[in-house]
């Protein structure tokens, strides 16, 4: 069921193409800002529906049994769901840095759920006309030297993991030089042959990262929060490349060896805040952000991410009404695809709507 289960090292194999990309999703209504919980674990006790609509079970067993699950195996582990607009669970285990206790609302490295970051600034950005995702990649405006085969290749392709960006694997990892220095040795040649078929690479995001700061005017984790957090009244979130702050749960590993990632993997953030910027995604978002980009299963979209040391899920239900984010800090289980398919499908044994293990293999 895990085709599609993306990892942040590149190690998945080239999905299938589909000629038809799949409709983008159904939006999600704007939101206010989660408010931090005054204890490790909180779950609401009532929730509004009406007859038409999949009830929630305020109890939440499965949630909180998978939850159990991952606190258990891992060193520290953040879930948060949000539905209709505010926290409905929001659970932690572990401590920060500083040995308190981990809230749902300490920043954690979220591994390739930084992608769904880096792909939501683009939209907004496109939706401002600061940048156009079909037209061709400034290059050279965002200083970097790109073979001319680069010429016309769009930010949508990048978005879409179309464009026939080499695939490098474990090169992302050797730290030292941030994104600007590692991509141009990227693109020394014409894309490979693989443009215009889904090809996951972290090189597509380093890119639109980069992208994002040229047409924002501003550094990376600046432009994340004035685009998408500062306006729901969110702080905390930050990039790897500036180091862990006392209020993080550590990544034991070494933030450093994540610094190549730039807009595909150097985020450090919260559940609660992940899960509120989901759920304030709009319908003018969604036309950006579209499949293959996102991953898709049959409860919804959101994206995975899988670093040694570090595991996340993000994922938005029911057309946009209920988003579940969860991020483990450890190594169990062995993927943030694994994580995807224990907390989505638990969501959605409460929701009612239980449709099996998450298929995430091409449409």
């Amino acid at each position: 069921s895990n085709t599609l289960a993306v990892a942040i090292d590149d190690s998945t194999t080239t999905a299938p193409a589909s000629t038809t990309p799949a409709p983008a999703p159904a939006p999600a209504p704007t939101t206010t800002a989660i408010s931090t919980p005054s204890t490790t674990t909180t779950t609401s006790s009532s929730s509004t529906t009406t007859p038409t609509e999949s009830p929630l079970d305020a109890a939440m067993p499965n949630a909180n049994r998978a939850f159990d699950d991952l606190a258990r195996a891992n060193r520290a582990a953040t879930m948060t769901i949000v539905r209709d607009g505010r926290s409905v669970l929001s659970s932690a285990s572990g401590t920060t840095i500083d040995g308190a206790q981990a809230t749902a609302d300490s920043p954690m490295v979220v591994a390739s759920v930084s992608k769904l970051l880096t792909a939501l600034m683009i939209a907004r950005l496109d939706q401002a006309g600061s940048l156009d995702v079909d037209a061709p990649m400034p290059w050279s405006e965002i200083d970097v030297v790109a073979h001319p085969g680069w010429a016309d290749v769009t930010p949508r392709e990048l978005l879409q993991h179309t464009s026939g960006m080499p695939v490098v694997r474990s090169a992302w990892f050797d730290g030292e030089i941030v994104c600007a220095e590692f991509l141009p040795w990227l693109l020394g040649q014409s894309p490979s042959t693989t443009r215009g078929r889904w090809t996951y690479s972290n090189g597509n995001y380093c890119a639109l990262g980069l992208l994002v700061e040229w047409a924002g005017g501003m550094p990376l984790d600046q432009a994340a929060r004035a685009l998408l957090f500062d306006p729901l009244g969110l702080t905390g979130v930050h990039l790897t490349t500036d180091g862990q702050l006392p209020t993080d749960v550590e990544y034991r590993l070494g933030v450093a060896r994540l610094s190549r990632l730039g807009g595909a993997g150097t985020f450090i953030a919260s559940t609660d805040d992940i899960a509120a910027m989901l759920a304030a995604v709009t319908a003018a978002d969604l036309e950006v952000l579209t499949w293959p980009g996102l991953i898709i299963d049959q409860y919804g979209w959101g994206h995975t991410g899988t670093v040694d040391g570090a595991l996340s899920c993000a994922w938005v239900l029911e057309g946009g009404r209920t988003v579940v984010a969860t991020t483990v800090a450890g190594s169990s289980p062995s993927t943030g695809g694994d994580v995807c398919d224990r907390v989505v499908a638990a969501v959605a044994g409460d929701l009612g709507i239980d449709q099996g293990s998450p298929d995430r293999s091409p449409p």
